[in-house]
Protein backbone atom coordinates (compact mmCIF):
# COMPACT_ATOMS: atom_id res chain seq x y z
CA UNK A 1 0.00 0.00 0.00
CA UNK A 2 1.25 3.57 -1.07
CA UNK A 3 1.66 5.56 1.92
CA UNK A 4 2.41 8.77 -0.02
CA UNK A 5 -1.21 8.55 -1.88
CA UNK A 6 -3.03 11.53 -1.93
CA UNK A 7 -6.73 11.40 -2.31
CA UNK A 8 -8.61 14.29 -3.01
CA UNK A 9 -11.73 14.38 -0.54
CA UNK A 10 -13.77 17.37 -2.46
CA UNK A 11 -17.02 16.97 -4.19
CA UNK A 12 -18.03 19.79 -6.92
CA UNK A 13 -21.24 18.90 -6.71
CA UNK A 14 -21.43 18.96 -3.00
CA UNK A 15 -19.30 22.20 -2.92
CA UNK A 16 -21.69 24.39 -5.60
CA UNK A 17 -24.83 23.35 -3.17
CA UNK A 18 -23.09 24.76 -0.06
CA UNK A 19 -21.49 27.73 -1.49
CA UNK A 20 -25.00 28.74 -2.69
CA UNK A 21 -26.36 28.09 0.85
CA UNK A 22 -27.88 31.97 1.62
CA UNK A 23 -26.93 33.36 5.18
CA UNK A 24 -29.29 31.78 7.90
CA UNK A 25 -29.72 28.84 5.16
CA UNK A 26 -30.12 24.63 6.89
CA UNK A 27 -28.51 22.65 4.86
CA UNK A 28 -29.60 18.86 5.27
CA UNK A 29 -26.91 16.68 3.70
CA UNK A 30 -27.83 12.57 3.68
CA UNK A 31 -26.09 9.57 2.59
CA UNK A 32 -25.14 5.93 3.54
CA UNK A 33 -21.93 5.26 5.28
CA UNK A 34 -18.75 5.35 2.61
CA UNK A 35 -19.74 8.79 1.24
CA UNK A 36 -17.32 10.88 2.66
CA UNK A 37 -20.10 13.47 3.53
CA UNK A 38 -17.98 14.49 6.91
CA UNK A 39 -14.62 15.06 5.75
CA UNK A 40 -16.36 16.54 2.11
CA UNK A 41 -17.77 19.27 4.81
CA UNK A 42 -14.65 19.53 6.03
CA UNK A 43 -12.64 20.33 3.32
CA UNK A 44 -15.19 22.58 1.96
CA UNK A 45 -15.10 24.68 4.96
CA UNK A 46 -11.68 25.18 5.53
CA UNK A 47 -11.33 26.46 1.86
CA UNK A 48 -14.53 28.82 2.13
CA UNK A 49 -12.67 30.64 4.70
CA UNK A 50 -15.97 30.87 6.51
CA UNK A 51 -15.74 30.18 10.71
CA UNK A 52 -17.20 27.07 11.10
CA UNK A 53 -17.79 24.78 14.04
CA UNK A 54 -18.77 21.23 14.63
CA UNK A 55 -20.99 19.89 17.15
CA UNK A 56 -19.95 16.16 16.71
CA UNK A 57 -23.20 14.13 17.63
CA UNK A 58 -22.31 10.70 17.85
CA UNK A 59 -20.94 11.58 21.48
CA UNK A 60 -23.41 12.25 24.17
CA UNK A 61 -24.96 16.06 23.76
CA UNK A 62 -23.52 17.34 26.61
CA UNK A 63 -19.97 15.71 25.94
CA UNK A 64 -20.77 17.14 22.05
CA UNK A 65 -20.72 20.86 23.59
CA UNK A 66 -17.60 19.98 25.92
CA UNK A 67 -15.61 19.37 22.96
CA UNK A 68 -17.31 22.12 20.58
CA UNK A 69 -16.11 24.55 23.32
CA UNK A 70 -12.95 22.87 23.34
CA UNK A 71 -11.76 23.37 19.33
CA UNK A 72 -13.05 27.21 19.67
CA UNK A 73 -11.61 28.38 22.63
CA UNK A 74 -14.25 30.89 23.71
CA UNK A 75 -13.88 32.92 20.11
CA UNK A 76 -17.36 32.05 18.27
CA UNK A 77 -18.84 30.26 21.09
CA UNK A 78 -18.19 32.35 24.16
CA UNK A 79 -21.91 31.55 25.74
CA UNK A 80 -21.33 28.24 25.54
CA UNK A 81 -18.09 28.11 26.89
CA UNK A 82 -19.46 30.24 29.90
CA UNK A 83 -22.08 28.01 30.57
CA UNK A 84 -20.12 25.09 30.17
CA UNK A 85 -17.64 26.25 32.53
CA UNK A 86 -19.88 26.52 34.66
CA UNK A 87 -21.31 23.11 34.72
CA UNK A 88 -24.70 23.55 33.35
CA UNK A 89 -27.17 21.20 32.02
CA UNK A 90 -27.76 20.42 28.70
CA UNK A 91 -30.60 22.70 28.32
CA UNK A 92 -28.92 25.56 29.49
CA UNK A 93 -25.92 25.00 27.36
CA UNK A 94 -28.36 24.69 23.94
CA UNK A 95 -29.79 27.92 24.99
CA UNK A 96 -26.19 29.62 25.17
CA UNK A 97 -25.29 27.82 21.74
CA UNK A 98 -28.25 29.68 20.23
CA UNK A 99 -27.61 32.48 21.75
CA UNK A 100 -23.96 32.40 20.08
CA UNK A 101 -25.67 31.92 16.57
CA UNK A 102 -27.41 34.66 17.07
CA UNK A 103 -24.82 37.19 18.14
CA UNK A 104 -24.88 40.63 16.70
CA UNK A 105 -22.40 40.03 13.12
CA UNK A 106 -23.26 36.29 13.02
CA UNK A 107 -21.33 34.56 9.87
CA UNK A 108 -20.89 31.72 11.83
CA UNK A 109 -21.72 28.07 10.17
CA UNK A 110 -22.48 25.48 12.76
CA UNK A 111 -22.01 21.76 11.70
CA UNK A 112 -24.10 19.29 13.30
CA UNK A 113 -22.67 15.72 12.19
CA UNK A 114 -24.52 12.27 12.60
CA UNK A 115 -27.78 14.53 13.34
CA UNK A 116 -30.27 12.07 12.18
CA UNK A 117 -28.77 9.80 15.39
CA UNK A 118 -29.44 13.14 17.61
CA UNK A 119 -32.84 13.18 16.07
CA UNK A 120 -33.40 9.64 17.34
CA UNK A 121 -33.66 10.95 21.12
CA UNK A 122 -36.56 13.17 22.30
CA UNK A 123 -33.76 15.52 23.93
CA UNK A 124 -31.58 15.38 20.64
CA UNK A 125 -34.62 15.91 18.63
CA UNK A 126 -35.38 19.14 20.55
CA UNK A 127 -32.23 20.36 20.10
CA UNK A 128 -32.18 20.05 16.31
CA UNK A 129 -35.73 21.83 16.20
CA UNK A 130 -34.90 24.70 18.32
CA UNK A 131 -31.84 25.18 16.20
CA UNK A 132 -33.84 25.06 12.63
CA UNK A 133 -36.98 26.60 14.16
CA UNK A 134 -34.82 29.66 15.93
CA UNK A 135 -35.71 33.00 13.68
CA UNK A 136 -33.37 33.69 10.67
CA UNK A 137 -30.03 35.18 11.82
CA UNK A 138 -27.16 35.46 9.81
CA UNK A 139 -25.65 32.20 11.03
CA UNK A 140 -25.40 28.45 8.76
CA UNK A 141 -26.89 25.42 9.75
CA UNK A 142 -25.55 21.79 8.30
CA UNK A 143 -27.10 18.49 9.31
CA UNK A 144 -25.03 15.96 8.30
CA UNK A 145 -26.85 12.21 8.42
CA UNK A 146 -26.92 8.86 6.98
CA UNK A 147 -30.69 8.45 6.50
CA UNK A 148 -32.89 11.35 5.37
CA UNK A 149 -36.12 10.81 7.37
CA UNK A 150 -34.60 11.67 10.70
CA UNK A 151 -33.35 15.03 9.15
CA UNK A 152 -36.24 16.04 7.37
CA UNK A 153 -38.15 15.52 10.99
CA UNK A 154 -35.87 17.82 12.68
CA UNK A 155 -36.78 20.70 10.04
CA UNK A 156 -40.38 19.65 9.40
CA UNK A 157 -41.17 23.55 10.95
CA UNK A 158 -37.97 25.32 10.30
CA UNK A 159 -37.99 28.79 9.53
CA UNK A 160 -34.65 29.21 7.62
CA UNK A 161 -34.29 28.40 3.91
CA UNK A 162 -33.94 24.29 3.90
CA UNK A 163 -31.25 22.65 0.83
CA UNK A 164 -31.77 18.97 0.70
CA UNK A 165 -27.95 17.60 -0.50
CA UNK A 166 -28.19 13.59 -1.24
CA UNK A 167 -25.48 11.26 -1.86
CA UNK A 168 -25.29 12.20 -5.71
CA UNK A 169 -23.58 15.41 -4.51
CA UNK A 170 -21.45 12.78 -2.62
CA UNK A 171 -20.02 10.73 -5.42
CA UNK A 172 -16.47 9.65 -6.43
CA UNK A 173 -15.62 11.09 -9.62
CA UNK A 174 -13.18 8.57 -11.55
CA UNK A 175 -10.27 10.33 -10.56
CA UNK A 176 -10.73 10.02 -6.86
CA UNK A 177 -11.69 6.34 -7.33
CA UNK A 178 -8.55 5.93 -9.13
CA UNK A 179 -6.48 7.46 -6.10
CA UNK A 180 -8.20 5.48 -3.38
CA UNK A 181 -7.64 2.35 -5.34
CA UNK A 182 -3.98 3.46 -5.98
CA UNK A 183 -3.22 4.11 -2.35
CA UNK A 184 -4.52 0.67 -1.43
CA UNK A 185 -1.86 -0.96 -3.82
CA UNK A 186 -4.88 -2.14 -6.42
CA UNK A 187 -3.31 -2.26 -9.97
CA UNK A 188 -6.04 -3.48 -12.00
CA UNK A 189 -7.64 -2.54 -15.10
CA UNK A 190 -9.31 1.23 -15.61
CA UNK A 191 -11.95 -0.02 -16.82
CA UNK A 192 -12.65 -2.17 -14.18
CA UNK A 193 -12.66 0.64 -11.76
CA UNK A 194 -14.90 2.65 -13.35
CA UNK A 195 -17.51 -0.17 -13.71
CA UNK A 196 -17.15 -0.93 -9.75
CA UNK A 197 -17.62 3.03 -9.28
CA UNK A 198 -20.63 3.24 -11.18
CA UNK A 199 -21.69 -0.72 -9.23
CA UNK A 200 -21.10 1.19 -6.02
CA UNK A 201 -23.20 4.19 -6.75
CA UNK A 202 -20.22 6.20 -6.75
CA UNK A 203 -20.15 5.35 -2.84
CA UNK A 204 -16.27 5.89 -1.87
CA UNK A 205 -16.15 3.36 1.06
CA UNK A 206 -17.57 0.73 -1.14
CA UNK A 207 -14.66 1.00 -3.87
CA UNK A 208 -12.13 1.02 -0.80
CA UNK A 209 -13.06 -2.22 0.93
CA UNK A 210 -13.33 -3.90 -2.59
CA UNK A 211 -9.70 -2.71 -3.74
CA UNK A 212 -8.53 -3.59 -0.12
CA UNK A 213 -10.48 -6.90 -0.89
CA UNK A 214 -9.03 -7.83 -3.86
CA UNK A 215 -5.47 -6.76 -2.77
CA UNK A 216 -5.81 -9.68 -0.42
CA UNK A 217 -8.77 -9.64 2.23
CA UNK A 218 -11.37 -11.91 1.98
CA UNK A 219 -14.01 -10.45 -0.20
CA UNK A 220 -16.77 -11.54 2.19
CA UNK A 221 -15.87 -8.37 4.14
CA UNK A 222 -16.69 -6.42 1.40
CA UNK A 223 -20.50 -7.63 2.08
CA UNK A 224 -20.46 -7.02 5.39
CA UNK A 225 -19.44 -3.64 5.19
CA UNK A 226 -22.23 -2.83 2.90
CA UNK A 227 -24.81 -5.10 4.68
CA UNK A 228 -23.78 -3.29 8.44
CA UNK A 229 -22.60 -0.16 7.38
CA UNK A 230 -24.11 1.05 3.99
CA UNK A 231 -27.52 -0.85 4.25
CA UNK A 232 -28.13 -1.10 7.79
CA UNK A 233 -31.79 -0.89 8.96
CA UNK A 234 -32.88 -0.47 5.23
CA UNK A 235 -32.31 -4.11 3.97
CA UNK A 236 -36.08 -5.31 4.93
CA UNK A 237 -36.74 -2.01 3.20
CA UNK A 238 -34.85 -3.27 -0.42
CA UNK A 239 -35.88 -5.83 0.02
CA UNK A 240 -39.66 -5.36 -0.35
CA UNK A 241 -39.12 -2.51 -2.98
CA UNK A 242 -37.21 -5.70 -4.88
CA UNK A 243 -40.14 -8.14 -4.85
CA UNK A 244 -43.22 -7.30 -7.29
CA UNK A 245 -45.27 -6.83 -4.21
CA UNK A 246 -43.10 -4.14 -2.99
CA UNK A 247 -44.78 -0.28 -2.25
CA UNK A 248 -43.51 2.37 -4.83
CA UNK A 249 -44.04 5.03 -2.67
CA UNK A 250 -42.12 8.24 -4.85
CA UNK A 251 -41.18 9.62 -1.31
CA UNK A 252 -39.81 6.58 -0.15
CA UNK A 253 -37.94 5.68 -3.63
CA UNK A 254 -36.63 9.31 -3.30
CA UNK A 255 -35.41 8.87 0.16
CA UNK A 256 -33.65 5.94 -0.73
CA UNK A 257 -32.02 7.46 -3.58
CA UNK A 258 -30.53 10.36 -1.77
CA UNK A 259 -28.97 8.14 0.44
CA UNK A 260 -27.39 6.30 -2.38
CA UNK A 261 -29.19 2.78 -1.72
CA UNK A 262 -31.07 3.25 -4.79
CA UNK A 263 -30.69 4.02 -8.31
CA UNK A 264 -33.06 6.83 -10.42
CA UNK A 265 -33.88 6.03 -13.89
CA UNK A 266 -31.79 7.40 -16.79
CA UNK A 267 -33.54 10.62 -16.66
CA UNK A 268 -32.63 11.57 -13.61
CA UNK A 269 -29.49 9.92 -12.77
CA UNK A 270 -26.00 9.76 -14.67
CA UNK A 271 -25.89 6.40 -13.52
CA UNK A 272 -29.07 4.97 -13.37
CA UNK A 273 -30.92 2.82 -16.41
CA UNK A 274 -34.51 2.19 -17.24
CA UNK A 275 -36.29 2.29 -13.95
CA UNK A 276 -35.49 2.69 -10.35
CA UNK A 277 -32.95 -0.54 -9.48
CA UNK A 278 -30.74 -1.20 -6.51
CA UNK A 279 -26.75 0.11 -7.11
CA UNK A 280 -25.53 -3.71 -8.15
CA UNK A 281 -22.37 -3.76 -5.32
CA UNK A 282 -25.75 -3.53 -2.54
CA UNK A 283 -27.69 -6.14 -4.59
CA UNK A 284 -24.77 -9.06 -4.53
CA UNK A 285 -24.72 -8.08 -0.47
CA UNK A 286 -28.16 -8.32 -0.28
CA UNK A 287 -28.55 -11.40 -2.85
CA UNK A 288 -31.35 -9.37 -4.71
CA UNK A 289 -31.50 -9.14 -8.19
CA UNK A 290 -29.91 -5.48 -9.97
CA UNK A 291 -32.49 -5.10 -12.64
CA UNK A 292 -34.87 -2.42 -12.50
CA UNK A 293 -38.12 -2.70 -10.09
CA UNK A 294 -40.52 -3.96 -12.97
CA UNK A 295 -43.96 -2.84 -11.04
CA UNK A 296 -42.79 0.83 -11.16
CA UNK A 297 -43.01 2.17 -15.06
CA UNK A 298 -41.05 4.77 -16.34
CA UNK A 299 -43.63 6.35 -17.25
CA UNK A 300 -45.66 6.54 -14.16
CA UNK A 301 -42.53 7.29 -12.01
CA UNK A 302 -42.32 10.27 -13.99
CA UNK A 303 -45.47 12.03 -13.75
CA UNK A 304 -45.22 11.07 -9.87
CA UNK A 305 -41.77 12.70 -9.47
CA UNK A 306 -42.93 16.15 -11.57
CA UNK A 307 -46.21 16.59 -8.79
CA UNK A 308 -43.79 15.51 -6.11
CA UNK A 309 -40.98 17.82 -6.93
CA UNK A 310 -43.25 21.45 -7.77
CA UNK A 311 -43.90 22.73 -4.08
CA UNK A 312 -46.87 24.33 -6.02
CA UNK A 313 -48.57 22.09 -9.00
CA UNK A 314 -49.39 23.57 -11.82
CA UNK A 315 -53.40 23.84 -12.50
CA UNK A 316 -54.67 22.17 -15.44
CA UNK A 317 -56.12 25.72 -16.91
CA UNK A 318 -52.13 27.84 -16.34
CA UNK A 319 -50.13 27.87 -20.17
CA UNK A 320 -47.21 26.04 -20.29
CA UNK A 321 -43.99 27.98 -21.73
CA UNK A 322 -41.63 26.94 -23.86
CA UNK A 323 -38.43 28.65 -24.39
CA UNK A 324 -36.54 28.28 -27.36
CA UNK A 325 -33.26 29.61 -26.10
CA UNK A 326 -31.03 28.22 -29.30
CA UNK A 327 -30.83 30.47 -31.69
CA UNK A 328 -33.14 33.65 -31.64
CA UNK A 329 -34.91 33.95 -28.65
CA UNK A 330 -38.84 32.49 -29.17
CA UNK A 331 -41.07 32.09 -26.38
CA UNK A 332 -44.31 30.13 -26.93
CA UNK A 333 -46.98 30.70 -23.95
CA UNK A 334 -49.37 28.45 -24.66
CA UNK A 335 -50.43 29.19 -28.43
CA UNK A 336 -48.85 32.55 -28.23
CA UNK A 337 -45.19 33.51 -29.70
CA UNK A 338 -42.89 36.23 -28.44
CA UNK A 339 -39.94 37.03 -29.46
CA UNK A 340 -36.80 37.88 -27.64
CA UNK A 341 -37.12 41.69 -28.31
CA UNK A 342 -40.90 41.78 -27.03
CA UNK A 343 -38.77 41.25 -23.71
CA UNK A 344 -37.20 44.19 -21.98
CA UNK A 345 -33.34 42.92 -22.21
CA UNK A 346 -32.56 42.41 -18.34
CA UNK A 347 -36.00 40.42 -17.96
CA UNK A 348 -34.78 38.73 -20.77
CA UNK A 349 -31.34 38.27 -19.53
CA UNK A 350 -32.41 36.72 -16.00
CA UNK A 351 -34.76 34.02 -17.81
CA UNK A 352 -31.47 33.20 -19.47
CA UNK A 353 -29.41 33.01 -16.60
CA UNK A 354 -31.94 31.07 -14.99
CA UNK A 355 -31.60 28.91 -17.84
CA UNK A 356 -28.02 27.91 -17.27
CA UNK A 357 -28.27 27.34 -13.38
CA UNK A 358 -29.15 23.83 -12.18
CA UNK A 359 -33.13 22.93 -12.01
CA UNK A 360 -33.07 26.66 -13.18
CA UNK A 361 -32.68 28.35 -9.59
CA UNK A 362 -30.55 30.80 -8.18
CA UNK A 363 -30.10 33.00 -4.98
CA UNK A 364 -30.56 36.74 -5.22
CA UNK A 365 -26.98 36.86 -4.35
CA UNK A 366 -26.18 34.93 -7.76
CA UNK A 367 -28.34 36.42 -10.03
CA UNK A 368 -27.09 40.64 -8.98
CA UNK A 369 -23.67 39.43 -9.36
CA UNK A 370 -24.11 38.10 -12.95
CA UNK A 371 -26.19 40.72 -13.79
CA UNK A 372 -25.57 44.36 -12.22
CA UNK A 373 -22.37 43.34 -11.30
CA UNK A 374 -21.12 46.85 -10.19
CA UNK A 375 -24.40 47.79 -8.51
CA UNK A 376 -24.72 48.74 -4.64
CA UNK A 377 -26.17 46.31 -2.80
CA UNK A 378 -29.77 47.98 -2.64
CA UNK A 379 -30.02 49.27 -6.18
CA UNK A 380 -29.27 45.02 -7.13
CA UNK A 381 -32.60 44.17 -5.15
CA UNK A 382 -34.37 46.95 -6.81
CA UNK A 383 -33.13 46.37 -10.45
CA UNK A 384 -34.05 42.20 -9.74
CA UNK A 385 -37.52 43.12 -8.43
CA UNK A 386 -38.07 45.31 -11.65
CA UNK A 387 -36.45 41.91 -13.99
CA UNK A 388 -38.83 39.84 -12.32
CA UNK A 389 -41.98 42.31 -12.85
CA UNK A 390 -41.76 42.94 -16.50
CA UNK A 391 -40.97 39.29 -17.42
CA UNK A 392 -43.93 38.06 -15.34
CA UNK A 393 -45.67 40.49 -17.51
CA UNK A 394 -44.49 39.65 -20.61
CA UNK A 395 -45.20 35.72 -19.91
CA UNK A 396 -48.89 37.00 -18.44
CA UNK A 397 -49.98 40.07 -20.55
CA UNK A 398 -53.01 39.87 -17.64
CA UNK A 399 -50.67 39.37 -14.95
CA UNK A 400 -51.85 43.28 -13.65
CA UNK A 401 -55.31 42.40 -13.74
CA UNK A 402 -55.44 39.14 -12.07
CA UNK A 403 -56.41 38.58 -8.34
CA UNK A 404 -53.36 38.13 -5.88
CA UNK A 405 -52.47 34.12 -5.93
CA UNK A 406 -54.46 33.58 -9.24
CA UNK A 407 -51.26 34.54 -11.92
CA UNK A 408 -49.49 31.71 -12.97
CA UNK A 409 -46.02 31.62 -10.61
CA UNK A 410 -43.94 31.35 -13.75
CA UNK A 411 -40.94 33.49 -12.09
CA UNK A 412 -40.42 32.57 -8.19
CA UNK A 413 -38.77 34.96 -5.87
CA UNK A 414 -39.22 33.02 -2.26
CA UNK A 415 -36.46 33.23 0.66
CA UNK A 416 -33.72 34.77 -1.55
CA UNK A 417 -34.05 32.11 -4.14
CA UNK A 418 -35.19 33.24 -7.65
CA UNK A 419 -36.14 30.21 -9.97
CA UNK A 420 -38.49 29.09 -12.52
CA UNK A 421 -41.47 26.80 -12.22
CA UNK A 422 -40.57 23.53 -13.11
CA UNK A 423 -43.67 22.24 -13.95
CA UNK A 424 -44.68 25.51 -16.16
CA UNK A 425 -41.75 26.24 -17.51
CA UNK A 426 -39.13 24.86 -20.22
CA UNK A 427 -35.68 25.47 -22.05
CA UNK A 428 -34.71 24.08 -24.91
CA UNK A 429 -31.01 24.38 -23.76
CA UNK A 430 -32.09 22.37 -20.92
CA UNK A 431 -33.52 19.43 -23.30
CA UNK A 432 -30.30 19.42 -25.67
CA UNK A 433 -28.36 19.13 -22.08
CA UNK A 434 -30.08 15.88 -21.05
CA UNK A 435 -30.38 14.27 -24.28
CA UNK A 436 -26.29 14.91 -24.64
CA UNK A 437 -25.60 13.37 -21.24
CA UNK A 438 -28.19 10.43 -22.36
CA UNK A 439 -26.23 10.01 -25.40
CA UNK A 440 -22.60 9.61 -23.47
CA UNK A 441 -24.46 7.04 -21.46
CA UNK A 442 -25.64 4.85 -24.45
CA UNK A 443 -25.68 6.02 -27.82
CA UNK A 444 -29.51 6.49 -29.56
CA UNK A 445 -29.95 7.99 -33.14
CA UNK A 446 -33.45 9.32 -31.79
CA UNK A 447 -31.87 11.46 -29.19
CA UNK A 448 -29.56 12.84 -31.55
CA UNK A 449 -31.94 14.05 -33.78
CA UNK A 450 -34.04 15.37 -31.24
CA UNK A 451 -31.14 17.33 -30.41
CA UNK A 452 -30.28 18.68 -33.56
CA UNK A 453 -33.94 19.55 -34.51
CA UNK A 454 -33.79 21.74 -31.45
CA UNK A 455 -30.51 23.41 -32.29
CA UNK A 456 -31.63 26.50 -34.38
CA UNK A 457 -28.81 28.54 -33.63
CA UNK A 458 -25.99 29.50 -30.33
CA UNK A 459 -27.68 29.50 -26.77
CA UNK A 460 -28.57 33.56 -25.95
CA UNK A 461 -27.92 34.49 -29.35
CA UNK A 462 -29.91 37.85 -28.15
CA UNK A 463 -26.78 38.10 -25.04
CA UNK A 464 -23.76 38.06 -27.39
CA UNK A 465 -21.30 39.35 -24.82
CA UNK A 466 -22.39 38.01 -21.54
CA UNK A 467 -19.53 35.93 -20.10
CA UNK A 468 -21.97 33.00 -18.11
CA UNK A 469 -24.14 33.15 -21.34
CA UNK A 470 -20.61 32.26 -23.40
CA UNK A 471 -19.97 29.57 -21.07
CA UNK A 472 -23.13 27.81 -21.49
CA UNK A 473 -22.89 28.21 -25.29
CA UNK A 474 -19.74 26.55 -25.08
CA UNK A 475 -20.95 23.56 -23.00
CA UNK A 476 -23.64 23.04 -25.37
CA UNK A 477 -22.23 23.29 -28.68
CA UNK A 478 -18.91 21.09 -27.25
CA UNK A 479 -21.64 18.84 -26.20
CA UNK A 480 -23.64 18.39 -29.81
CA UNK A 481 -20.26 18.25 -32.13
CA UNK A 482 -19.04 15.23 -29.42
CA UNK A 483 -22.38 13.49 -29.89
CA UNK A 484 -22.29 13.70 -33.74
CA UNK A 485 -18.51 12.80 -34.27
CA UNK A 486 -19.05 9.50 -32.27
CA UNK A 487 -22.54 8.92 -34.28
CA UNK A 488 -21.00 9.92 -37.69
CA UNK A 489 -18.26 7.60 -36.97
CA UNK A 490 -20.95 4.81 -36.06
CA UNK A 491 -23.06 5.08 -39.19
CA UNK A 492 -20.31 5.09 -41.61
CA UNK A 493 -18.93 2.32 -39.76
CA UNK A 494 -22.24 0.32 -40.29
CA UNK A 495 -22.27 1.34 -43.83
CA UNK A 496 -24.86 3.91 -43.57
CA UNK A 497 -23.05 6.55 -45.52
CA UNK A 498 -26.30 8.97 -46.28
CA UNK A 499 -26.75 9.08 -42.50
CA UNK A 500 -23.54 9.84 -41.63
CA UNK A 501 -23.27 12.46 -44.22
CA UNK A 502 -26.46 14.08 -42.75
CA UNK A 503 -25.21 14.04 -38.84
CA UNK A 504 -21.86 15.91 -40.06
CA UNK A 505 -23.92 18.82 -42.73
CA UNK A 506 -26.37 19.32 -39.28
CA UNK A 507 -23.17 19.59 -37.30
CA UNK A 508 -21.10 21.86 -39.61
CA UNK A 509 -24.22 24.29 -39.50
CA UNK A 510 -24.04 24.26 -35.75
CA UNK A 511 -20.53 24.82 -35.37
CA UNK A 512 -19.27 26.32 -39.39
CA UNK A 513 -15.20 27.37 -38.05
CA UNK A 514 -14.79 23.35 -36.87
CA UNK A 515 -12.25 22.59 -39.75
CA UNK A 516 -12.35 18.51 -38.37
CA UNK A 517 -15.87 18.29 -38.85
CA UNK A 518 -15.33 20.38 -42.58
CA UNK A 519 -13.09 17.99 -43.51
CA UNK A 520 -14.96 14.76 -42.48
CA UNK A 521 -17.81 16.03 -44.68
CA UNK A 522 -15.77 16.81 -47.75
CA UNK A 523 -14.46 13.00 -47.18
CA UNK A 524 -17.64 11.41 -47.09
CA UNK A 525 -19.50 13.49 -49.86
CA UNK A 526 -15.80 12.33 -51.64
CA UNK A 527 -16.94 8.63 -50.46
CA UNK A 528 -19.94 8.53 -52.24
CA UNK A 529 -19.42 10.59 -55.32
CA UNK A 530 -21.15 14.19 -54.69
CA UNK A 531 -17.58 15.94 -56.25
CA UNK A 532 -18.66 19.39 -56.39
CA UNK A 533 -20.30 19.29 -52.88
CA UNK A 534 -16.71 17.91 -51.21
CA UNK A 535 -14.83 19.99 -53.09
CA UNK A 536 -16.61 23.19 -51.72
CA UNK A 537 -16.67 21.56 -47.89
CA UNK A 538 -12.79 20.60 -48.46
CA UNK A 539 -12.08 24.05 -49.40
CA UNK A 540 -13.92 25.36 -46.48
CA UNK A 541 -11.57 23.11 -44.55
CA UNK A 542 -8.24 23.83 -45.99
CA UNK A 543 -8.92 27.67 -45.79
CA UNK A 544 -9.63 27.37 -42.04
CA UNK A 545 -6.61 25.05 -41.53
CA UNK A 546 -4.20 27.83 -43.00
CA UNK A 547 -5.59 30.54 -41.43
CA UNK A 548 -4.31 28.94 -38.00
CA UNK A 549 -1.00 28.03 -39.54
CA UNK A 550 -1.55 24.31 -40.08
CA UNK A 551 -0.51 22.95 -43.48
CA UNK A 552 -3.97 20.99 -45.26
CA UNK A 553 -3.27 17.10 -44.97
CA UNK A 554 -2.65 15.88 -49.09
CA UNK A 555 -5.89 13.93 -49.12
CA UNK A 556 -8.15 17.25 -48.53
CA UNK A 557 -5.87 19.23 -50.85
CA UNK A 558 -6.49 16.58 -54.01
CA UNK A 559 -10.28 17.29 -53.21
CA UNK A 560 -9.81 20.86 -53.79
CA UNK A 561 -8.70 20.57 -57.21
CA UNK A 562 -10.49 19.86 -59.87
CA UNK A 563 -10.72 16.02 -61.25
CA UNK A 564 -8.49 17.27 -64.06
CA UNK A 565 -6.19 18.65 -62.65
CA UNK A 566 -6.22 15.90 -59.84
CA UNK A 567 -5.66 13.06 -62.64
CA UNK A 568 -2.80 15.32 -63.90
CA UNK A 569 -1.28 15.55 -60.88
CA UNK A 570 -1.00 11.99 -59.89
CA UNK A 571 0.38 11.09 -63.65
CA UNK A 572 3.17 13.45 -63.01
Amino acid sequence: MRSDAQVRVDRPLLEEHLAALPPSGLALIAGSAGYGKSSAVASWCTRSGEPTRWLRAARDLHDALTLAVDEDEGIRLPRLARAMRRNADTGAGIAALLGDLGALGGGLTLVIDDADRLAGEAEGLATLRAIAERAPDRSRVILIGRRVAGLRLASARARRSVVEIGAQALRLSPLQARQIAEARGWRGAPTLLEELRRSAAGNGGVVAAWTTARAGDPEFEVHDFVRRDVVGGSAPTLRRLASREGAADIELLESLWSEGLLLAPASEDELGGEGWSLPHVIADALQLSPEPFSHITRGEKARRLERHRSATPAEPSQERVQVRDLGPIEILVGNVRLDGTQIRPRSLALLLFLATRPRHTATREEVIEALWPDAEPEGGVNSLNQAIYHLRRALDPAYDDRPTGEAAAYVRHESEVVSMHPELVSFDSAAALRGIDAIRRRASAEELDVILDLYRGPFGADLPFEGWATEHRDAIEVGIVAAVERAAIAAHDAGEIDRAIDIVGRAVRIDPANADLAESLAMLLAEVGAVAASRRAANRASGMLREVGVEPPLELVRLTRPVSDARRHEQR
